[in-house]
């Protein structure tokens, strides 16, 4: 079995689209998905299923990137802080209500590993202004969703009030490194 993603986050890149791009949008980004990614889209997605990572994410995000940002990454980064304000705006808003946005960057991203199996990520450093987290198991890297990770931890800083957020990517999985690295600060 290949690596897999959660139906909730599929219906969050809908529903950026969506939002965004508005029905013709979604009209255009329909069209240049594979026939199996289209009959998923425009299909009921089940929230609690688990669908293939890469053709019913990564290649639709990397066609949302092609279309509508002339291949730049940024739509992937979008579509994540998209899917942190759906996501901790609704059913996880306890995160932001109980913590400190080094808790919330450092649950989020254990809770990162609720969306996509199998997948590892350990906290390498936490400090007050600051966390550092490895993503080392992640057996599909692509880049769509190495940017979708940073701007939903991006996002998530911002819904939690933070100033001067930044998310940096360091060495990443899907250049061939061991481990995609994110350094996250805030004041």
């Amino acid at each position: 079995m290949g690596m897999e993603v959660k139906g909730t986050v599929l219906q969050s890149l809908h529903k950026f689209v969506e939002h965004r791009f508005h029905s013709s949008g979604v009209e255009r980004w329909l069209q240049a998905l594979s026939p199996e990614a289209r009959a998923l889209y425009t299909g009921p997605i089940i929230s609690s299923g688990w669908y293939p990572i890469t053709p019913m994410l990564a290649d639709p995000t990397q066609r949302l990137c092609d279309i509508f940002y002339g291949g730049n990454l940024r739509g992937a980064w979008e579509s994540g802080g998209f899917s942190a304000d759906d996501g901790l705006r609704g059913i996880y808003r306890m995160f932001v209500v109980a913590g400190s946005p080094r808790f919330i960057i450092s649950k989020g991203a254990t809770v990162l590993s609720t969306f996509y199996r199998p997948t590892t990520i350990e906290v390498i450093k936490s400090e007050p202004k600051s966390v550092v987290f490895h993503i080392t198991g992640f057996p599909e890297p692509h880049a769509t969703l190495e940017h979708r990770i940073a701007g939903w931890m991006e996002r998530g800083l911002v819904i939690c009030g933070c100033k001067n957020q930044k998310v940096v990517t360091g060495q990443v999985m899907s250049q061939g490194a061991p481990y995609s690295e994110y350094f996250c600060s805030w004041s």
